[in-house]
């Protein structure tokens, strides 16, 4: 699955109810998915199963023969496959203040603090999200098709992971390369740094593998491409407003005048775009999956090759970060960049 506020009221321990309820469902969905996991070379001759699904599968193995090529960490992951009666296998809840972008966080003892919850139920996951709002912060509800237990279990294919469109198996490939490199590298309580380092492997390679596995000229390439290069549309407007709803949360004004500009200012974004909500919790997980592309890109120049990239990037360390959910990461990479020489 896809920022510990430094300010007192920012960061949320997780306790008491909350967080005996979040460990036994996600424990109960985990057992669930578990229990109807079935091998992939089954569910390729099961005949109740689409073709276009089976087919699908199939590239499955050179997915993660390819990752593993590039130099991401093999795992016993994706051997398995569950078919699912729904899109989302898991619902994600993220919130922020209302005139902050910095995303409230639970912390648990693995994983560090996290910007997001996810909710094998969806009632449940709606549930704990209009708590959040009775409480006054901005909340964002959405389906994820894929999650990762980072290696601590084996994680199947998803039905959830399978789109309907052309882009299909660019899109299958960059979810096992973006869950798989969080199996390779994961920092404790740096959710910009693994998450933006996860999208950013994943859309780089996805295109190479394409274009190894069907050709350079393939529809398979370019209808994945064309489906990135409708998201970076999304993506450039996204870090727009980010940028300017930040200038406008650090300015002197009242925070009725800051309430009012921020109304009109999305109001037009949600007009332009055709979506229905953007608030600051959507804004800010945005921020969590793009905010250290810049930072990777230069780490990626330096490096001069994917497998260098990653080679690099697994030396990243705790102690690296100056402080537990840093925003500005390029120091870290910065840092990291020696180990491309080496």
């Amino acid at each position: 699955m896809s920022k510990a506020g430094a300010l007192v009221g920012l960061s949320l321990l997780l306790s008491g109810c909350l967080q005996v309820d979040y460990v036994l469902q996600a424990a109960e969905g985990q057992l669930d998915l578990a229990c109807r996991a079935r091998s992939i070379e089954s569910a390729k001759r099961d005949p109740d199963i689409h073709p276009r699904v089976r087919a699908l599968l199939g590239e499955v193995a050179h997915v993660k023969a390819f990752a593993r090529e590039q130099g991401l960490v093999p795992t016993d992951s994706y051997e398995d496959f569950v078919d699912l009666d729904r899109t989302s296998v898991v619902y994600v809840v993220t919130a922020a203040p209302p005139i902050s972008l910095e995303p409230v966080r639970w912390d648990f003892p693995i994983v560090g603090s996290v910007p997001y919850l996810g909710w094998f139920d969806e009632q449940e996951a709606k549930n704990h999200a209009q708590k959040l709002r009775d409480r006054g912060y901005d909340v964002y509800l959405r389906g994820a098709s894929a999650y990762s237990t980072l290696g601590w279990f084996d994680d199947p294919v998803l039905s959830s992971m399978i789109d309907d469109g052309d882009e299909a198996v660019g899109e299958l490939a960059d979810t096992i390369i973006h869950e798989s490199l969080h199996a390779t590298i994961y920092v404790k309580g740096q959710s910009e740094f693994n998450e933006s380092l996860a999208a950013f492997v994943a859309e780089k390679l996805t295109p190479v593998f394409l274009a190894e596995r069907y050709g350079a000229s393939s529809e398979e390439l370019d209808a994945y491409l064309e489906a990135e290069a409708r998201a970076d549309k999304v993506q450039a407007r996204f870090e727009a407003a980010y940028a300017h709803l930040s200038k406008l949360y650090a300015s002197k004004a009242s925070r009725s005048e800051k309430l009012a500009a921020k109304k009109r200012y999305l109001d037009d974004l949600r007009a332009e775009l055709g979506f229905g909500q953007i608030n600051n919790a959507r804004l800010a997980g945005y921020d969590s999956y793009h905010g250290g592309d810049a930072a990777f890109a230069e780490l990626f120049a330096r490096c001069g090759s994917t497998r260098a990239f990653i080679e690099a990037v697994k030396h990243a360390r705790a102690a690296d970060f100056s402080k537990e959910q840093l925003d500005d990461i390029e120091p870290v990479t910065r840092k990291l960049a020696s180990w491309c020489k080496k």
